[in-house]
């Protein structure tokens, strides 16, 4: 959500067929250098995204690559790097799993190395026997450091003028687009449909302090159109996206238990 809530969080984030296990993944090319930091541990899906999200070329995995192990460990000094050495840490960084990275001049397709085996999945470490007698203790995953620097940008970017009318600044949308995933695990997006049709995007689980809920909405939410233009389908949202990634208001018109509702953001330095 930015520049369309985020433009590329919210306009993208939805599919007006059957629900996708995630949503499609908004992109803004990079230019000049940027700097990234790695968890201990990614998924080859979310490096994937991040590949994505800054050069808008697709990912396509062969049917039995998720079969293997795809998790990948990346120790990076946080250099600033180009597209181009980010690429090529990516293309590394799979490769090193054995899996193979072909390119063309849209799409990054990623199938199994020679020497790896086509039929038997990766086999999961048996947990040690546990003591019936002993209740286990329940443990908690670690705090997420991304996730809380990802909170404070928000709140330090975000100012509510009333219900319905809210600021944020241009300086949140870079801030967005190094973490995008972390925006979007802020609500569900999903298609909301009538008589079997798609009439724009339905938000539930809105998380208490995510961008979502930053800017006014709520759980239920039916958002209809970004300054009046409409997100009936995928090629609505793309098309709304591209005509409002440099705007300085967005306008959602939006139902909220069953009756109309507009929240206006301005895009502010």
């Amino acid at each position: 959500m930015l520049r369309a809530l985020a433009i590329s969080s919210l306009v993208v984030s939805f599919s007006a067929g059957p629900a996708l296990a995630e949503p499609p993944m908004a992109c803004r090319p990079m230019t000049g250098k940027f700097s990234v930091t790695f968890k201990p541990e990614a998924s080859l899906f979310d490096l994937s995204l991040w590949l994505t999200s800054f050069t808008c070329k697709n990912v396509v995995f062969g049917t039995d690559v998720a079969k293997h192990a795809t998790k990948l460990v990346i120790v990076a000094p946080g250099n600033a790097m180009t597209s181009k050495q980010a690429i090529q840490l990516y293309v590394d960084a799979v490769q090193s799993t054995g899996l193979v990275v072909k390119q063309t001049s849209s799409t990054f397709s990623i199938s199994l190395g020679p020497k790896m085996p086509k039929s038997c999945p990766d086999l999961a470490v048996a947990p040690p026997p546990t003591d019936p007698t002993v209740t286990p203790t329940p443990t908690q995953s670690a705090p997420d450091p991304d996730a809380a620097k990802l909170a404070e940008a928000i709140d330090k970017a975000i100012r509510k003028i009333d219900d319905t009318h809210y600021e944020i600044k241009a300086s949140l949308i870079d801030t967005v687009m190094l973490n995008p995933m972390a925006v979007m695990k802020g609500a569900r997006v999903v298609p909301a449909m009538k008589d079997g049709k798609s009439v724009g995007i339905k938000l539930y689980a809105i998380r208490p302090n995510s961008l979502y809920a930053k800017v006014g909405l709520a759980n239920g939410d039916t958002v209809k159109a970004i300054n009046g233009m409409d997100l009936s389908s995928v090629d609505k949202g793309l098309e709304v996206y591209t005509q409002l990634r440099d705007a300085k208001k967005l306008e959602l018109s939006l139902d909220r238990r069953g009756k109309p509702l507009t929240l206006t953001i301005t895009i502010v330095k």
